[in-house]
């Protein structure tokens, strides 16, 4: 996707990797984020039967067997041999920039999400992403909304369009009144379902005056045909906190496949992390013309080639793959929940 802004701010060096920390490492095996800022970078986890959780979950342990092959993934045109990268995990196969001046274009309709875990509201608020894609509709990560861990709903969420921390003036908020996601999501919280749609107290898309739109995908090599951009409020140090708008360019990696018979999920290489979750991947509205951009993705967790014990994140991203299967399990199957917007 081309710069919005030829003038864009800071980069976010190759060295930089803050989500690495022994802190982060072992919260993200709980299923928590890496510091008290960012929601977690849920990885999907699956529900014994009886309802307990273990204290420490490799969701995927199933997708290698002990001789370490790889399962269920399927290589880009970009890294035929995948085996590659995990040679390398951190090689950075990304641009990230912060975006300069978001209000001046269609990217003010990306904002920040402050989310009440905690029915305590002594405690620190998370934070995540999302967009507008109506007058009065955002989208998001379902895992913003419901936490497969706990099988608790969060409490309240407020959302920031255009969010600049350093802005002098006020901007526009609204209140999330209540959201659907997939009702498979409950019990089997894949990548490919962790998809949300909320209604906001206001028409919040009229008053910004924008929206993006989402995009039903229909042909398997379109990461590989496409430049993507995921643009949000990663919350890690390197990104001052999730404080403004950030811009990440990186290469199709793989797909990844919860079984034989799924969907391949898009592994996009960034440096991303806690508080992008639930931010829009954007390519652009060929329908629209120049400077439009539709979303085919949303940031739901880090992305690794086995999910093995002590295996490390790649500097990847994976979101649900957006088609018409998802878009079925969101329409025609859904569960919905309302929250406090008081």
């Amino acid at each position: 996707m081309p710069n919005p802004d030829d003038s864009a701010g800071h980069s976010s060096g190759e060295s930089e990797h803050p989500f690495l920390t022994a802190k982060g490492l072992r919260l993200q095996r709980l299923g928590r984020g890496g510091d008290d800022f960012g929601v977690p970078m849920s990885m999907p986890v699956y529900p014994v039967e009886s309802g307990a959780y273990p204290s420490a979950i490799d969701p995927f342990d199933f997708a290698a067997d002990k001789d370490k092959t790889i399962h269920n993934v399927r290589p880009s045109a970009a890294f035929p041999n995948i085996e590659s990268l995990a040679q390398s995990p951190l090689t950075p196969y990304f641009q990230t920039r912060q975006v300069a001046r978001p209000q001046a274009n269609q990217l003010r309709a990306i904002g920040k999400l402050f989310i009440q875990i905690s029915g305590d509201t002594r405690l620190p608020l998370a934070s995540g992403s999302a967009w507008i894609t109506g007058p009065s509709t955002i989208a998001t990560a379902a895992h913003n909304l419901y936490d497969s861990t706990t099988r608790t709903w969060s409490r309240a969420l407020e959302f920031h369009p255009g969010y600049d921390y350093y802005a002098a003036d006020e901007r526009p908020k609204c209140r999330v009144t209540g959201g659907y996601i997939p009702r498979d999501y409950l019990t089997n919280p894949a990548t490919n379902l962790d998809i949300a749609i909320c209604y906001v107290d206001r028409n919040i898309g009229d008053v910004i005056g924008t929206q993006i739109r989402t995009q039903v995908i229909n042909e398997a090599d379109f990461f590989d045909r496409n430049r993507v951009a995921i643009v949000g409020y990663p919350a890690g140090s390197g990104f001052d906190f999730g404080k403004q708008l950030w811009q990440s360019e990186g290469e199709y990696l793989f797909g990844q496949s919860n079984g034989p018979d799924g969907d391949f999920a898009p592994v996009m290489a960034t440096n991303f992390g806690g508080g992008a979750s639930g931010c829009p991947w954007l390519v652009e509205d060929k329908t629209a013309g120049p400077g439009k951009y539709v979303a085919i993705g949303v940031t739901s967790g880090h992305a690794k080639l086995r999910y093995g014990r002590g295996e490390l994140n790649l500097n990847s991203l994976v979101s649900p793959y957006f088609g018409p299967r998802m878009f079925d399990a969101l329409d025609g199957d859904q569960v919905f929940h309302e929250f406090d917007a008081g």
